[in-house]
C-alpha cells in the first residue's frame, strides 16, 4: 500500500511538472511586415546576378535594373528542423524548364532588392558559369 501511494504521488508530481513546462503555441499574432516573404510567392521567381553589389537598404532606381542578369529561378526553399531557412534550391540552365538542373544557394548569399515601384528581386553573387558547374542538388544526399 505504501509503495502504491509513493508511486502514485511520483507519477502525479512528474505529470504536473511536464504540464507546467508545456505551453500552447500562440497563433494568429504574427503579421506580415514590409520585409516579409511568403514561400509560395518565391517559388518560380527569377534569380538575378547583379553586376556590382547592390544597396539593399535604399530602393533601387529603375535604371539599376539594367545591371541584372537572370541566371536561375527559385524551385524550392530548404528549411531545417528549427525553422531556419538554410538555402534556396535553384533551377539553372535549360530552356523553359527543359534540361534544367537544380543546385542550392546558401541563404546568406541571397539578397532581396526592392525597386522604387516596390517590386522585389532575388539577387545572388555568382556567375552563370559557377552555377552551371555547381554540384547538382539531390534531396536524398544527406550529410
Amino acid at each position: 500500500m505504501k509503495t502504491l501511494l509513493i508511486t502514485t504521488s511520483l507519477i502525479l508530481g512528474l505529470a504536473g511538472a511536464s504540464f507546467a513546462q508545456s505551453q500552447e503555441t500562440e497563433v494568429g499574432i504574427v503579421k506580415m511586415s514590409e520585409s516579409s516573404l511568403l514561400v509560395r510567392d518565391m517559388i518560380g521567381e527569377p534569380v538575378y546576378n547583379f553586376r556590382g553589389r547592390p544597396n539593399t537598404e535604399d530602393r533601387m532606381p529603375l535604371s539599376g535594373l539594367e545591371r541584372f542578369e537572370r541566371v536561375a529561378s527559385i524551385k524550392d526553399v530548404m528549411i531545417n528542423t528549427d525553422g531556419t531557412v538554410e538555402a534556396l534550391v535553384l533551377s539553372v540552365g535549360g530552356f523553359w524548364g527543359l534540361a534544367d538542373r537544380e543546385v542550392t544557394a546558401a541563404i546568406d548569399g541571397v539578397s532581396v532588392v526592392t525597386d522604387v515601384r516596390g517590386d522585389k528581386y532575388f539577387v545572388i553573387y555568382a556567375y552563370e558559369e559557377t552555377l552551371d558547374n555547381a554540384r547538382r542538388f539531390n534531396k536524398f544526399d544527406l550529410e
